[in-house]
């Protein structure tokens, strides 16, 4: 067996250049977080990447110590370690003290610094995403802000976090699924998202393959009938096919699902069944009160899905909401809306810089009417 290092600037990267470099039978052996001068004329400032060692198995090894039918759940477990480990070393890193955290930088910046770590940003993201919004200030000698505070963190956002928000009001997306774990709120978010896009002028209508939960077929109903919209259940794939044709004249067919356990192997692959075959755009909700590991862990395995963004609900059950600009930083998976609250159809935001500027600048981070400029 072979070894060959990837680094990369975020774990999405890392994942893909090794899907595309090496196929299904590289073996993930080891992890660990780097730092390299970020500019060469201010060498304080390193930025932070995340460097994996590879095993490449020769066919006959592969074959003997992979069987090919638990082959792509082995590779998400390996990765998933790999987070972990990554994420434990960067806690190490980072230490308990915060004396040169705001090193080279203004006085105002720093104070934005300090208020981003204690909503629960890491400090090295923390730190990047402040360089991005400041510039080198001659008179003071160190970084400042290049515009006004919020101004320039919003800029700084734009360029490190991807938000899809009211993009996806406007765009052609056909069919659009919600998956998640259980209880983080699939059910409301799909009657709130169905509001919002049949308010925009789309044409909506809605399927759940929710069977199992008591209830949550005629709470979805409910809700969905009050808007005067197509309503189906499919509790088999071919139902679920045959939902989305009859629904054919619609604009736009949202889709929720049952929640999965991340640790449900079984489960997570009967669902995969149902949406092999559908062409469709999938989110995965996660929700913001869950501690950043466990996000991370969720979105490893549910990775068997081609997850295309991110929802975040119950922003309302968090005092640290940075916790989603770090998984969004690193994941660079775009963010679709962030829900608090359980009441339909409002207690949703589409994403928008200004709100995620907010969450930073902010004490108090409510949320913004539905529809917020981006």
């Amino acid at each position: 067996m072979r070894t060959e290092k990837i680094i990369a600037g975020s774990l999405q990267e890392a994942v893909e250049e090794l899907k595309r470099t090496y196929g299904d039978n590289a073996v993930v052996l080891s992890s660990r977080i780097i730092k390299r001068h970020r500019w060469g004329f201010l060498p304080f400032f390193k930025t932070t990447l995340l460097e994996i060692t590879v095993g490449i198995p020769e066919e006959d090894d592969f074959k003997k110590e992979v069987k090919k039918k638990y082959g792509e759940l082995q590779a998400v477990e390996r990765v998933k370690s790999s987070v972990e480990e990554a994420l434990r070393t960067a806690k190490e890193m980072e230490g308990d003290g915060t004396e040169s955290l705001g090193e080279g930088f203004s006085l105002r910046a720093r104070r934005v610094l300090s208020r981003m770590v204690y909503k629960g940003i890491r400090k090295e993201i923390a730190r990047r995403i402040l360089e991005e919004a400041c510039g080198y200030d001659i008179e003071l000698g160190m970084l400042d802000f290049k515009e006004d505070i919020k101004t320039s963190i919003k800029e700084s956002l734009r360029k490190s976090i991807a938000l899809e928000g009211n993009g996806i009001l406007r765009g052609t997306s056909k069919v659009l699924v919600l998956i998640g774990p259980t209880g983080v709120g699939k059910t409301t978010t799909v009657a709130k998202l169905s509001y919002i896009f049949k308010k925009a002028g789309r044409r909506v209508g809605v399927i759940t393959l929710d069977s199992y939960r008591v209830g949550a077929v005629e709470q979805l109903r409910s809700f969905v009938n009050v808007m005067e919209l197509p309503f189906k259940i499919a509790e088999t794939p071919k139902d679920l096919m045959k939902s989305v044709d009859e629904l054919g004249d619609r604009d736009l067919i949202l889709i929720d699902t049952a929640g999965r356990s991340q640790h449900d192997r079984f489960r997570l692959n009967e669902l995969k069944v149902f949406l092999d075959n559908l062409r469709a755009d999938i989110y995965l909700t996660l929700s913001a009160n869950l501690s950043e590991l466990v996000m991370y862990e969720a979105i490893m395995q549910f990775s068997i899905f081609p997850v295309k963004g991110l929802i975040f609900s119950k922003m309302d059950e968090t005092s640290y909401p940075g916790s989603v600009i770090n998984v969004a930083y690193r994941t660079k998976l775009p963010i679709l809306c962030f829900t608090t609250g359980q009441t339909v159809p409002d207690d949703i935001v589409m994403a928008n810089y200004d709100y995620l500027t907010n969450l930073i600048l902010e004490e108090d981070h409510e949320l913004r009417p539905a529809g917020g400029s981006p």
